[in-house]
């Protein structure tokens, strides 16, 4: 209300002026206000400290410009800030006495978490905290998965670029990428499996998205311990007869180890088997001795729908089989056996088995379907080996081999390309024409070994001849350089 009578006040008093009246006495001076506190010296050296950093957090794998502030600093040209192991400053663009201007480049490996910012010898304690691009979230919280084991993961981007759903793939040390993808710019879910050897500990976790190019590049960073790789022991297979097993969850895994001897050429065949009007629909991975992702020699899984894309329902009689060379030292093979049924209790029958082999050479000689190349007799007691190449997009090779009439012949084939492979009667017929009754049909079956294929496939089939053809050419949707292709036969 003081207010409110004071501009009366003056309003009054310039309204009088207006009207000519006469001047009033001036009035008394005010009394002063109280003393003000001594002024602060300006800082004296020694005293001068950091203060803000911005932006105060960087992002793994990132390049940054950042600015610091000083109090009382004379930064002279060129001052060179320091922001601990494992961030590179890349230049100093801009220096002033009380600012530094700074491009610098946070490492794959940069420890996470706040740290200290340096120029000379003034420090800021946690003036700038490294972030990773992404965050990894298990079952419960914890991200974390056995060897030889399945883990599905929540992933929440903390990056202002956002996940190319085109581009996204899990890259995650010894994991294998078995259904990820990316639910929103921010987020993205991950189904993956560890490889039986994989590193026990921490792993860092990747995501591949595209650069500025267009390429896909491994661009979204995870802490290097986000995810932890539990140690598992293998269970020795036992040739003597298989073993039924029960899976517990959704992503309960068996892992087993078969090690063969060094001294002799060998077929081992892993086979998985579920009866008719089981639940479990199983998948199985082999690997070789180094037990990592990159040394898978093959898998298999039940055929599926082409227009539905279900799996076909069991009964289910499913094999990997795979040659064991004459060697110096033992093979091993790490067999994981996963459902993919997703329930409780499912059971299925895993096997392992192995017989004797004999090695064949390709021949020098033109073996094409005119003039098979016979490899030998493929018996239950002992199987073959042979190791060939296709060298050009038209080349058709052909193997014959000699069986009893009344077995069942098993081939497999591993190619680093994609091939098609015609188990046949006849090396001159590929097809049976539409319509032939079963007593007459030539052809008993196709692999399609190579990458697009997973490398390795194999076929059992009833031969009711005593002698078969194996006839090698190329995919149509593949293309032909050096295409090695190992393949082994045996009979039961």
């Amino acid at each position: 209300m003081k207010l409110v009578k004071l501009s009366l006040l003056v309003a009054a008093a310039l309204a009088a002026q207006a009207c000519g009246g006469t001047d009033g006495v001036p009035g008394t001076d005010g009394k002063d206000g109280p003393v003000g506190k001594p002024g602060e010296a300006p800082p004296q050296d020694g005293e001068s400290s950091l203060g803000l950093v911005t932006p105060s957090k960087g992002i793994l794998d990132r390049e940054v410009e950042v600015s610091i502030g000083g109090n009382g600093t004379r930064f002279s040209e060129g001052a060179k800030p320091s922001f601990g192991p494992g961030i590179e400053v890349l230049e100093v663009t801009t220096s002033t006495p009380s600012l530094i201007n700074a491009k610098i480049r946070i490492g794959k490996d940069a420890a996470v978490g706040p740290r200290a910012v340096t120029v000379g010898d003034l420090k800021a304690e946690k003036a700038f905290n490294v972030i990773p691009a992404i965050n990894v979230v298990g079952a419960g919280g914890k991200a974390e998965v056995e060897q030889g084991g399945l883990v599905q993961l929540a992933i929440e981007n903390n990056d202002t670029r956002a996940f190319d759903p085109n581009a996204f793939q899990l890259e995650a040390g010894d994991l294998l990428d078995l259904g990820s993808r990316a639910s929103g710019p921010q987020a993205a879910t991950a189904f993956a499996l560890a490889a039986p050897l994989a590193k026990a500990g921490g792993s860092q976790v990747s995501v591949v998205n595209l650069d500025a190019s267009g390429n896909p590049r491994v661009s979204f960073l995870s802490a290097s311990d986000a995810l932890q790789v539990k140690p598992r022991a293998p269970t020795p297979f036992d040739l003597a007869g298989g073993t039924d097993e029960t899976f517990a969850s959704a992503t309960d895994t068996k892992l087993f180890k078969l090690t063969s001897p060094a001294n002799a050429a060998a077929i081992v065949d892993y086979q998985v088997q579920v009866a008719e009007g089981g639940t479990a629909v199983p998948v199985a991975f082999v690997f070789g001795t180094g037990g990592g992702k990159d040394d898978r020699v093959g898998q298999v899984l039940p055929g599926r729908n082409q227009f539905s894309g279900q799996f076909n329902p069991p009964p289910y009689d499913l094999h990997v089989a795979l040659p064991v060379a004459v060697s110096a030292s033992a093979t091993d093979h790490f067999v994981v056996v996963a459902d993919l049924g997703g329930k409780a209790g499912a059971t299925a029958k895993v096997t392992a088995t192995r017989a004797a082999a004999m090695v064949a050479n390709e021949s020098s000689a033109a073996h094409g379907a005119d003039a098979p190349q016979l490899v030998g007799a493929v018996t239950s007691a002992a199987g073959q080996v042979l190791s060939a190449n296709l060298g050009s997009e038209t080349e058709v090779d052909a193997y014959r081999f000699n069986v009893e009439a009344d077995a069942k012949l098993q081939l497999s084939a591993t190619s680093d390309a994609d091939l098609e492979v015609i188990l046949t009667k006849n090396p001159n017929v590929f097809e049976d024409p539409a319509g032939t009754p079963a007593a007459n049909r030539q052809v008993l079956g196709y692999l399609y070994p190579g990458k697009q294929f997973a490398a390795q496939r194999s076929l059992t089939a009833p031969v009711g001849v005593t002698a078969v053809y194996a006839v090698v050419l190329s995919d149509s949707q593949g293309t032909v350089e050096d295409r090695s292709t190992p393949a082994c036969a045996s009979s039961s």
